[in-house]
C-alpha cells in the first residue's frame, strides 16, 4: 500500500504530485493557491481526495485500465451548469475510460475519486454493465438522493481515516488493507448495480458549450493562437461573439477574456519555471507586449511577481 498526504501553495506542484495520473492545472481565479491531496493506493483500488481554494481548469487523461468515479464533498455554487462543466455538484460523476477529460472547478472544490482496476470489476459486474463502463469516452452523471450522497461521503471519509492509521510494518496491515479495499469496491458496486437496475438516472455530461470552450483553450495554447485576441479567436474558429460569451458563462462561470488571459498567464508561468529566457520574451510569447501590464495581471492572478516565481523554482532545484 502506498499513501501520501500533502498541502500545496503552488497549483503546478499540486497537479504533478498525483503519480500515474497525468494532468495539468491552470489557475483561473485570483489569489494565493491553497491545495490539499490525500492519496492511498492498494492492489486493485486507489482512492484520493483533493481540495482546492481557487478556480482551476483541470486537464487530465484518465489512467490505463482504471474505472473511476468522482464523489463531491463540497462544490461551491457558480453560474456554470453541471451539464456544461462536466461534473456533478449534487451527484456522482463517472469519469471517461482511458480518455482526455477536462473541467473547470469553482473557487472552492472538495472531492474524492475511487479508481478500480477494470479486471477486478469485470469479475463482479454483469458483462453489459462492465462493457458500458469501459465504453465511456465522456463523463456521465448520476443524480442521487441527498441522504445517499451524505452517507456515501461519510463512509468514504471513515475508510480513508482507517487506512491512514495503518503502518506498513503492522502485523495486520495487509488484512486491514484488503478489508478496506473490499469495502471500497462494494461501495462502487452499489452505484454501478443501481444504474444497472434502473434505480439511478444516468446522463451524459458535456455539451456544445463545453466543446466551444475546449476549442478556444486548445487554440490559445497553440503556437498559432498564443497571441490571439477574442476577436481573432471568433474569426479563426468561426464562432459568433455572442455564442462565445454564452458558452464560457455556462461551462466556466466566467468570461472568455478572463478565462483565456488566465490560460496564457499560466502558460507563461510554466515557461518561467522551465526556461532561462528573459521575462520580457516569455511575456511576448503569449501576447503580453507591455511589461507593466503583464506583471500587474500576473501578480493579480498568482499573488506573486514573475521574478518571485522564477526565484521560487530556482531555490527548489
Amino acid at each position: 500500500m502506498f499513501s501520501q498526504s500533502a498541502v500545496f501553495d503552488d497549483v503546478y506542484q499540486h497537479a504533478h504530485s498525483l503519480q500515474d495520473w497525468p494532468q495539468e492545472y491552470d489557475q483561473l481565479s485570483s489569489g494565493k493557491f491553497e491545495g490539499f491531496l490525500e492519496d492511498i493506493q492498494m492492489d486493485a483500488v486507489r482512492v484520493f481526495r483533493e481540495r482546492m481554494k481557487q478556480s482551476v481548469v483541470q486537464d487530465t487523461h484518465t489512467p490505463m485500465g482504471k474505472i473511476s468515479m468522482m464523489i463531491p464533498h463540497h462544490v461551491e455554487p457558480s453560474d456554470a451548469s453541471e451539464q456544461a462543466r462536466q461534473i456533478m455538484a449534487s451527484g456522482i460523476t463517472l469519469l471517461p475510460y482511458e480518455s482526455d477529460f477536462s473541467f473547470v472547478g469553482p473557487e472552492e472544490l472538495d472531492y474524492s475519486i475511487i479508481s478500480i482496476g477494470h479486471e477486478r470489476l469485470a469479475e463482479l459486474l454483469s458483462h453489459e454493465t462492465y462493457t458500458r463502463l469501459i465504453g465511456f469516452k465522456k463523463s456521465y452523471g448520476i443524480k442521487t438522493a441527498p441522504g445517499f450522497l451524505v452517507n456515501l461521503r461519510q463512509q468514504l471519509s471513515e475508510l480513508i481515516e482507517s487506512l491512514k492509521t495503518v503502518t506498513q510494518t503492522a502485523d495486520n496491515a495487509e488484512l486491514i488493507s484488503k478489508a478496506t479495499e473490499d469495502k471500497l469496491i462494494q461501495l462502487a458496486l452499489t452505484i454501478y448495480e443501481a444504474d444497472d437496475t434502473g434505480k439511478n438516472q444516468l446522463k451524459r455530461l458535456g455539451n456544445q458549450h463545453n466543446y466551444i470552450v475546449q476549442r478556444c483553450h486548445d487554440y490559445v495554447a497553440s503556437n498559432e493562437g498564443s497571441c490571439a485576441s477574442i476577436l481573432d479567436i471568433c474569426k479563426a474558429l468561426n464562432i459568433p461573439h455572442r455564442t462565445l460569451n454564452y458558452s464560457f458563462h455556462k461551462a466556466t462561470g466566467t468570461s472568455p477574456m478572463q478565462y483565456l488571459r488566465a490560460v496564457k498567464l499560466n502558460a507563461a508561468r510554466r515557461e518561467l519555471t522551465k526556461s532561462y529566457l528573459p521575462v520580457t520574451d516569455i511575456a511576448a510569447n503569449y501576447g503580453f507586449f507591455h511589461m507593466g501590464y503583464f506583471s500587474q495581471e500576473y501578480r493579480r492572478l498568482f499573488g506573486e511577481t514573475p521574478s518571485m516565481t522564477r526565484k521560487r523554482y530556482a531555490d527548489r532545484v
